[in-house]
């Protein structure tokens, strides 16, 4: 690992999010609230440290182990930095979890939105905003390395050598598409019915599925149900691989047009998107048919399915803490949205490898030893070594759920909650069914390493991990 190049890396990020600390000093100002301080604060201090960082080491190409620890100091880093706004209103523990929700697009929250300034609102779900296209960006920078497990997806098409050679065009084309759905979803809520401020708000915390909400009661303060749709396409957009979305946007307008038809077809017919859609349907279904008793059944049924499963975690009425719907939840929450997206979880892609090699290791077991069963993903040939590293990340993700959960359950909660908080926040969900304010501080340490590790998919961390092991055995001995 080169280290001094990782600074360098983490310096300019910190550049970066210096810059953009200042922009909620303009809502602070157009509303007249005078809260401009703490904004200037952290805007000096990330972009002090970050110029330091950056001009003090040299920048050099990374390799996957030095791009991993790139990609976990930042978040963490970033978090830490962007905290600095809420110490004016909130202890610094409880200011620590509300960042490291928001970068990482979780929606876990300590605070009653509608008690605070409009300009920390703005910077609370800017930084949701900012990590949802942070998550897309440090994607294309991991997919050219075979260590990533969704690698495969992409090197079995191609993509990942042209990702490689064009990575500053391909980023450059996700900020736009990014950049696109971000306007379009303020228009469209301003249209059905949301006053701008909170479309604005809004739109950035449902593209990057984070599902902070400038209400109390998230959506259902509106009761609208053309707000509600607008909000569930959104989730859906940021809950699709960018990918998708970049081949839809690809090329001339007229010849983009021409190509309607087989881009549809090709999306169609994407694993994932089967996936998605089929587990989409039998979950509306199930929740629909449990909440069947209560008005708008299926309204709500439709949307908290969306929420779930894009693992954006935006709510229309108070889930209750026991039953079918919470068991339902949190089996869409560990499952999550595509590879390449904004979403969390397991991601679709590893959900369906895995529970399609039961079938193809029980085949394999009860063949001679010799023979050669290739396991297939859609069109794709998956390679022993690749569904190796799934099932790896699949046993560690389930093992930090249990024993998170056990750490709750010890806190007093109920197993069924315990295990829904946790898939919650290490899914960067943002659903519950407790007081997160009133939450114990262990319990709060827990969930934000929860959301760190869903956000970055474990292995980051782990390389992370080892890398300052290493640092420490190499001074010590």
């Amino acid at each position: 690992m080169n280290l001094y190049s990782v600074l360098s890396y983490i310096g300019m990020i910190l550049e970066i999010l210096g810059i953009l600390a200042f922009i909620p000093i303009i809502i602070s100002l157009i509303y007249g609230e005078g809260l401009h301080f703490p904004f200037i604060i952290t805007g000096i201090i990330s972009f002090a440290i970050g110029s330091i960082l950056s001009k003090r080491f040299e920048k050099e190409d990374l390799d996957l182990g030095s791009a991993m620890v790139v990609a976990a100091l930042s978040f963490i880093v970033v978090s830490l930095i962007g905290s600095i706004p809420y110490l004016y209103f909130l202890n610094p523990l409880d200011s620590v979890f509300e960042s490291v929700s928001g970068f990482t697009t979780t929606g876990l929250t300590v605070i009653q939105p509608e008690g605070y300034p409009l300009s920390l609102l703005f910077w609370r779900s800017f930084t949701q905003w900012i990590g949802g296209i942070g998550i897309v960006i440090i994607f294309i920078l991991l997919i050219a390395s075979p260590g990533i497990s969704s690698y495969h997806l992409y090197r079995a098409e191609g993509k990942a050598e042209k990702i490689e050679a064009g990575i500053k065009h391909t980023v450059k084309k996700m900020f736009k598409v990014y950049g696109f759905y971000t306007v379009l979803g303020i228009i469209l809520l301003c249209l059905a019915g949301m006053p701008l401020f909170d479309s604005l708000l809004t739109t950035f915390t449902s593209v990057s599925t984070g599902g902070f909400s400038p209400k109390n009661a998230s959506i259902g303060a509106y009761g609208n149900p053309w707000i509600e749709l607008v909000i569930i396409i959104l989730m859906i957009i940021g809950g699709t691989s960018f990918f998708v979305h970049s081949r839809i946007f690809s090329g001339p307008l007229k010849e983009a047009l021409k190509k309607t038809k087989t881009r549809v077809v090709k999306y169609l017919k994407n694993p994932e998107t089967k996936l998605f859609w089929c587990i989409m349907v039998v979950f509306f279904i199930l929740i629909t048919l449990t909440l069947m008793p209560q008005q708008d059944a299926i309204r709500h049924g439709i949307f908290h399915s969306v929420s779930a499963l894009t693992t954006t975690g935006y709510t229309t009425f108070a889930i209750t803490p026991s039953g079918s719907v919470l068991f339902f939840l949190i089996i869409l929450m560990v499952i999550g949205g595509y590879a390449g997206s904004t979403a969390g979880g397991l991601k679709l892609v590893r959900f369906g490898i895995a529970g399609k090699s039961i079938a193809w290791l029980a085949k394999k077991i009860s063949l001679p030893f010799e023979a050669i069963i290739p396991f297939r993903f859609g069109k794709r040939v998956i390679k022993e070594s690749e569904l190796t590293i799934i099932s790896l990340f699949v046993a560690i993700y389930i093992m930090l759920l249990v024993v998170s959960s056990i750490i709750f359950i010890l806190l007093g909660y109920p197993p069924l909650t315990s295990f829904f908080e946790v898939a919650s926040a290490q899914g960067t969900v943002g659903l519950s069914v407790i007081n997160m304010a009133a939450l114990h501080w262990l319990g709060k340490i827990v969930l934000m390493i929860n959301m760190l590790l869903g956000r970055l998919e474990i292995f980051p961390f782990l390389v992370l991990i080892y890398g300052i092991c290493r640092t420490i055995g190499r001074k010590k001995y």
